[in-house]
């Protein structure tokens, strides 16, 4: 899986998979460092099933670079899948929102959510109980909405030299 973070302008290369098929820990480790809150730089372990997923878009695409706009989001609206470690808000480097939108709906067998933001430009791909739940939302993407605020108790932690 290629994944470019737009946020942090880190990009990481890695197989989700061991040789022998099995899950890899080590990559996991590294897409959670790529998925981390962008505000608080927490890191939160990502569903398989999400990057499972992620992994189909990036072989679909060519291996070309999945640009992950939002992954793990520590904030203050828990509801979110974000918040969870289940959602991503991507594009794909040279695909039109639209037929990425169009390839991750052919990849839906339940249990998934797909939000499609054309004004914005990117898709959101989620993980979910049944049933599947897409969604078109027109509006302009707001990052400092207070529901993705970090919650009222987080402080950074002071800097120590």
């Amino acid at each position: 899986m290629h994944v470019y973070a737009l946020n942090s302008k880190e990009e990481l290369k890695t197989n989700i998979y061991n040789s022998d098929g099995s899950f890899s820990v080590e990559a996991a480790k590294q897409i959670a460092h790529e998925f981390r809150c962008r505000r608080t730089g927490q890191e939160h372990e990502i569903d398989p099933r999400l990057l499972t997923i992620l992994s189909h878009v990036n072989d679909h695409f060519g291996g070309r670079p999945i640009e992950l706009l939002s992954g793990y989001r520590y904030q203050r609206k828990t509801t979110s899948n974000h918040f969870h470690g289940t959602a991503s808000d991507i594009r794909v480097a040279g695909v039109r929102p639209r037929e990425l939108r169009n390839f991750v709906y052919s990849l839906d067998a339940g249990g998934m959510g797909i939000g499609f933001y054309p004004r914005v430009g990117f898709v959101h791909v989620d993980v979910r109980p049944g049933p599947s739940f897409r969604w078109i939302d027109n509006s302009r993407s707001n990052p400092d909405s207070w529901d993705k605020q970090p919650p009222r108790h987080w402080r950074r932690k002071k800097l120590e030299s």
